[in-house]
């Protein structure tokens, strides 16, 4: 009898220690998912950003500038589901971000100049907004 007895403790202390284990393990996995999913790894910035980094750059053709202002102007127009206001994801030409101060930008780019275009970067590392010099 106190054979049983000693054994049914034993098997209680093993359950129990399973049990914290594994509670252990659960906390930790949310904790990792929790660190994981703070931001945006890499490839996805690369690929936002990789829209416009082909116009960035000194010596742009005025018609590159123009393409460049349409992709934005496309690009806000996909985006603008949201506040554009406290939307992190528009991007903004010199300044200005909606469709027909855009338009108006464009009309301003003459064509047979040559620009430098820099971009600014916001806290994710996306492009945030162009200008053109």
């Amino acid at each position: 009898m106190e054979n049983a007895s000693k054994a049914l403790i034993i098997a209680g202390a093993i359950l129990l220690s399973i049990l914290i284990i594994g509670l252990g393990m659960m906390i930790y996995n949310q904790a990792m998912s929790a660190v994981e999913d703070t931001g945006l790894d890499a490839q996805r910035i690369s690929t936002y950003n990789s829209e416009f980094d082909a116009y960035i750059g000194d010596n742009k053709r005025g018609t590159d500038v123009r393409s460049l202002i349409n992709i934005i102007k496309s690009h806000n127009s996909a985006e603008d589901e949201q506040d554009p206001a406290n939307n992190s994801r528009i991007v903004k030409f010199n300044g200005v971000y909606t469709p027909t101060d855009l338009d108006a930008a464009r009309n301003g780019i003459s064509t047979g100049k040559r620009y430098t275009v820099t971009a600014t970067y916001n806290d994710e590392g996306l492009i945030s907004e162009i200008t053109a010099q």
